[in-house]
């Protein structure tokens, strides 16, 4: 019987009619004992004024550069120089550092990232950035324990809405945000192809605070368990055709084969998106038709049979209506989807359009 679940993590709905994998048995702190060494780094302004995705750091040989928020010019324009004018600091593009105060860029194969202030209760209105480095081009992940976590997130809703902890690259967004209390569970997140970090934020809004959280980390090479490597199945009657679309153009869609005939039994379909230029920061996605077979309850929740997702992030089955914004991670060369259907009869399938971005 051909089957996927979800992939080892533990993962928050999105809204009430999307439907994510649990896999409990593996969301509990690893008994094995582990060495946590990681490092953290300040120093990413170069001499020559030049900063943004474009220039790499003097100190990591990484992008981004960055501008002393200190120094007389401590703001990055969208051409990548480092000034003081409005026209480098108020533009659509522009980079303010002096308000970027909550930022960590973590270079370790291994460390720790807490919240503000972190045990005592974080302060109203923070929006941090934690940037984990891929230290070799064998990291294909990067797996979060989080030994403690105390956010308020939730206002009668099903995921996190007020204060939240989540991987920018993810999407659905809402599915990624962690909140409430997450002690003991274990998280993994790829890396996407070409990737030199993987972003992390936390929010919090004007109404309150909790405890916050401290998560280690770890940088991992085997990434086998979560879909890092999807190799695409064939078409039905189409002789040798595979299952894989790469996508260069700056807008179109994607769809599910013969859509909207009912797609196929037993697929695995993949979607590249291709980073055509580094000014490229996103893809804008928005369903037209999303009809995949219904989730089927287990005594953990839902379980999608037939899916969308992005690896390592959350699952779609059902029938949704949706809008997105997918990031591509800092310097990488593509972002990826995959569509899975089991052994049974299939749906409709989904025709869903994107527009690749420039202005984020």
């Amino acid at each position: 019987m051909k089957r996927f679940v979800a992939p080892a993590k533990c993962q928050l709905t999105f809204a009430v009619t999307i439907v994510m994998c649990i896999a409990p048995t593996v969301c509990q702190l690893t008994t094995q004992p582990v060495s946590f060494s990681g490092t953290t780094t300040a120093g990413k302004v170069r001499s020559d004024g030049r900063c943004g995705q474009r220039f790499v750091s003097p100190l990591t040989g990484v992008s981004p550069s960055e501008c002393d928020p200190r120094s007389e010019r401590p703001c990055c324009s969208d051409f990548g120089y480092c000034g003081a004018s409005a026209s480098h600091c108020k533009c659509r593009g522009c980079t303010d550092y002096r308000q970027l105060e909550c930022y960590l860029r973590l270079e370790g194969e291994e460390g720790v990232l807490e919240s503000p202030g972190y045990p005592s209760p974080y302060a109203a209105s923070q929006d941090c950035k934690y940037d984990i480095v891929r230290t070799s081009s064998s990291v294909c992940g990067v797996r979060l324990y989080v030994e403690d976590m105390d956010i308020a997130g939730r206002d009668g809703v099903d995921f996190c809405t007020n204060d939240w902890f989540s991987v920018q690259s993810c999407v659905p967004e809402g599915g990624a945000r962690l909140c409430g209390n997450e002690s003991g569970t274990v998280y993994h997140y790829n890396f996407q192809p070409g990737a030199t970090a993987i972003r992390l934020l936390f929010h919090s809004d004007a109404t309150g605070s909790g405890r916050g959280f401290r998560i280690r980390y770890k940088l991992v090479n085997d990434c086998s368990s979560y879909f890092y490597s999807i190799r695409p199945s064939g078409i039905p009657n189409t002789g040798s055709a595979s299952c894989f679309t790469r996508i260069s153009e700056s807008s179109g869609s994607i769809n599910t084969p013969y859509h909207p005939k009912n797609y196929s039994e037993n697929l695995d379909c993949v979607y590249r998106f291709t980073r055509s230029s580094p000014d490229v920061c996103g893809i804008r996605m928005a369903s037209v038709k999303f009809q995949l077979q219904s989730a089927m309850e287990t005594p953990f929740g839902g379980a999608c049979m037939d899916f969308f997702q992005m690896p390592s992030c959350g699952f779609l089955c059902g029938n949704l209506e949706f809008s997105w914004f997918a990031r591509y991670q800092p310097d990488a060369s593509s972002l990826e989807f995959h569509f899975h259907s089991d052994e049974s009869v299939g749906s409709a399938g989904f025709l869903i359009s994107f527009e690749q971005v420039y202005d984020c």
